[in-house]
């Protein structure tokens, strides 16, 4: 299984970045993970959106998902006028099918978007698209927002998705191969942690340590003054095997 970062910034994508995306394959499948500002673009440097098996957005935050009316766009224009592809299974919260088309003005397009789009809730726990198989918590998040783990070839990736101190991410994220971990809050301001629902780069450090997983990947930074290499610091005085993620790298799992 490898991850592609596409985007790792929050709340809004700076000149030449992105906000959370991120690309994982295994098997020949390509499974997009959230798809914030910037996003699509991003994916189309390393494939197009009708290779794609699916996608899981964690949350309904803009920075997380406002990108996937430039995926539905790709899925019907890209290949136009060849018929289109069948609909792709999208796990999100509960709420989605009805949020996500009422941006759109006219009830044709709100319509053709349920059609080009299977919704499928986070809520229930689990799922399966493809090869990968998925688990999913709820994190501490102003805002309904699942942690995710996808499974496929013995290998677990665990995304925290927006949180902060959490027992059920904690549990989720035992023994995982990756955990790829937002890291929003500058150190010191731990105080934060609870009311904002995010993590400080040792508190994401020191949740690697606690669930004994391999290898911690930091992500979601404060746009655009995130101290990463202070955060990546007191990441490391926590978890040794801990880095910073880059857009457009790829990481084995």
């Amino acid at each position: 299984m490898k991850l592609t970062v596409l985007g790792k910034w929050s709340p809004f994508a700076p000149p030449g970045g992105a906000c959370p995306g991120y690309l994982i394959e295994a098997d020949g499948a390509r499974l997009l993970l959230d798809c914030g500002s910037g996003v699509v673009a991003a994916l189309h440097r390393h494939t197009d959106s009708h290779a794609l098996a699916g996608a899981v957005l964690s949350h309904l935050h803009p920075d997380h998902f406002s990108d996937v009316y430039q995926l539905f766009n790709a899925l019907r224009f890209d290949r136009y006028p060849a018929p289109a592809a069948p609909p792709l299974p999208i796990y999100a919260p509960a709420l989605a099918p009805d949020v996500l088309p009422a941006a759109l003005p006219r009830p044709e397009s709100r319509a053709e978007f349920l059609e080009r789009f299977v919704f499928h809730s986070l809520e229930g726990g689990q799922g399966r698209i493809g090869p990968f198989a998925f688990r999913f918590v709820p994190t501490l998040h102003p805002e309904p927002c699942h942690a995710v783990e996808i499974q496929t070839g013995g290998r677990r990736l665990v995304y925290t998705a927006d949180t902060g101190p959490s027992e059920g991410v904690e549990v989720l994220a035992a023994g995982a191969d990756l955990l790829l971990s937002e890291c929003t809050l500058l150190e010191g301001t731990e105080d934060l942690a609870v009311p904002l629902g995010h993590l400080t780069g040792r508190m994401a450090g020191a949740l690697a340590a606690r669930a004994g997983v391999r290898r911690l990947l930091l992500t979601h930074f404060f746009t655009p003054r995130h101290a990463v290499k202070e955060s990546l610091a007191a990441a490391a005085k926590e978890f040794a095997q801990v880095s910073a993620v880059d857009e457009g790298s790829t990481y084995e799992v």
